[in-house]
Formats: C-alpha cells, sequence, structure tokens
C-alpha cells in the first residue's frame, strides 16, 4: 500500500472511530434515568408525610437515584400548609406527571415502604403501573419477603427488622424489671402479611433469648382470621397481675395509628384504666433507623417488572 493509500485508509479509520463514539454516546444520552417513589400506604396525618419526604431524601443522598415521596392514598387530602408548603402526592397521579415529564425515557422504580406483601403492594401499585403504560415500572419486594425464589431465609429481611426492634425495645435485663415483651403489627386480612410478622417476632426471640408474644392493633372478626392472633387490647388485659408489658411496635411511621394520641395509645391507656396493677411502655416507630434505609436500598436491588405482581 503506498503513502497515499495509507492515508486514506488512516482517515477512514479516525472517522469511522468518531461515528462510533458518537453512537456510543447517543446510546449513553438515550439511557432511561431511574425515578424512585417511595411508596407507604398513605395517611391523613402530615407527620407520617412528613417522615416519608426525610426517608426519601436520606435514600437519596446514600444512591444514585432521585427519589420522592409517594403515597397510595390519602396523603393529596392533606393541606399544603401542613406540609411545609408541598402538596403531598399519590402513586396514580405522580405516575402520570413522571410520564407528561419525561415520556418513554423514564424508567420508574417503585419502592413499597411496607413491612410484608399487602394488597398495596400486590394490587395498588401493580394497577397503578399498568395505567402508566407509557412509563417502564418496576416494583421492588416488601420490607420483610419470605419468597424463597428472591431471598433466602437469612436475607428476608426479619432479622433486620428484628434488631430494629430490640433497639427500641432497649434495657430488658433483670433489673429493668420487664416481665413481658410483646410485638404489634397493624393486622391484617391476608395470611401472608401476618407471616412476616410472624417471622420477625420469632427473630426477635433469638435475639432477646426470651418469649415474645404477637398481637395486633384490629383485625377482622371470625376464627378465617385468628391468624392474627390476638387483640393488642385483650393480650394486655390478660397479663398476670403486677406485670411490666413492654410492647415492640411493628410500625414504620407516625400516623393515626402510631405516635402520641394514635390508635395504640388509647388502647394502652384504656387498659391502665381498667388494670391499674401493670405497668406497660411502647416503642416508638421504626422510622429514622439506619438500618431501615439499608434495607431499602438491598430491596431496591431486587425490583422486578410490575406485570408479575398481575
Amino acid at each position: 500500500m503506498d503513502r497515499r493509500s495509507l492515508a486514506a485508509a488512516s482517515l477512514l479509520l479516525v472517522a469511522a472511530s468518531a461515528v462510533v463514539r458518537r453512537v456510543q454516546q447517543g446510546r449513553r444520552g438515550r439511557q432511561k434515568k431511574t425515578r424512585v417513589a417511595l411508596v407507604d400506604n398513605g395517611s391523613l396525618k402530615p407527620e407520617a408525610t412528613k417522615s416519608l419526604r426525610r426517608l426519601a431524601a436520606a435514600l437519596q443522598r446514600r444512591g444514585s437515584w432521585t427519589v420522592e415521596a409517594v403515597s397510595a392514598r390519602f396523603a393529596d387530602k392533606i393541606s399544603k400548609d401542613k406540609l411545609d408548603g408541598k402538596p403531598g402526592e399519590v402513586l396514580g397521579p405522580w405516575l402520570k406527571r413522571v410520564a407528561e415529564e419525561k415520556g418513554s425515557d423514564a424508567k420508574v422504580l417503585l419502592l413499597p415502604l411496607l413491612i410484608g406483601p399487602s394488597d398495596t403492594l400486590t394490587k395498588t401499585m401493580p394497577e397503578a403501573a399498568g395505567a402508566a403504560s407509557d412509563l417502564e415500572v418496576t416494583i421492588a419486594p416488601s420490607l420483610v419477603c419470605l419468597c424463597p425464589a428472591m431471598y433466602k431465609a437469612e436475607a428476608s429481611g426479619a432479622s433486620e427488622m428484628a434488631t430494629m426492634l430490640a433497639d427500641k425495645l432497649g434495657d430488658l435485663t433483670p433489673t429493668s424489671g420487664v416481665t413481658h415483651i410483646l410485638v404489634c403489627d397493624h393486622g391484617s386480612p391476608a395470611a401472608k402479611v401476618t407471616a412476616a410478622r410472624e417471622a420477625v417476632r420469632s427473630e426477635l426471640e433469638v435475639k432477646l433469648s426470651r418469649s415474645v408474644t404477637a398481637c395486633c392493633m384490629e383485625r377482622r372478626e371470625g376464627a378465617l382470621y385468628d391468624f392474627n392472633g390476638p387483640l393488642l387490647e385483650d393480650a394486655l388485659k390478660d397479663l398476670p397481675p403486677g406485670a411490666f408489658a413492654k410492647v415492640a411496635l411493628l410500625f414504620l411511621q407516625e400516623g393515626r395509628h402510631a405516635g402520641p394520641g394514635g390508635d395504640i395509645a388509647k388502647i394502652v391507656e384504656g387498659v391502665l384504666a381498667e388494670r391499674k396493677d401493670l405497668k406497660i411502655e411502647t416503642t416508638g416507630v421504626l422510622a429514622g433507623h439506619a438500618l431501615l434505609e439499608e434495607l431499602l436500598l438491598k430491596r431496591a436491588q431486587k425490583a422486578v417488572p410490575y406485570h408479575l405482581f398481575t
């Protein structure tokens, strides 16, 4: 090959390389950026939405995504004046907004702030995702996931949740005087949700090396729902004379049920009015615990296409 031919070949090679680089850059530029919605059940209490926003901000600082606080329901009913001037968002309208902003370039990850696989995860989220047909939507598992196809038992999340509860319970040494430990969840019509609570209770027993009783704040009547266990109210009333019980609340955020003036506080107050011999303490909610953030980040790595839930 003469010099002229060699020079021409070199120019062609340089030009081809430039074209390849532009194509690769274009592909990278067209890569879908993930928008993450941290999704809870929703509450009419402003503190629940504020708590969700704090957690979303913490996750965003630790990850590489944009993380937004989105509720399955109710949050859009709260006056924005009670939410620092920023209206609360719910899932359906949020997905529509993302689609309008990003179109088909949007990739959405729905990250449930849910302990077990409730209807919010298995029905509400997939239905909302299906209605947003322009978006590529994936959904992460619940905090406690007992599906063996996704996680081995030791990675189910039950151990992490139990560790958080143990931290919240604090001093349980003999000098503390604590005689009984209960773990209380909301209660559910779905046995698979209660199974998640039971997995946490079992892990908590192991960590504490003492008996832990499971109960629920509320439940449907009838033998069909006996898997929930006793109501918190009944479990407390059945304590022996002079008992000192600590109740570990398997609740993630303050709202109508947990927190000051909530349903659980009223239940405890009512029991103590009847049983003045008892001493009862409840733990705070789990929001704000660093381990909760870590567990959510792990769950985000296991998101699957939404249609697998349908």
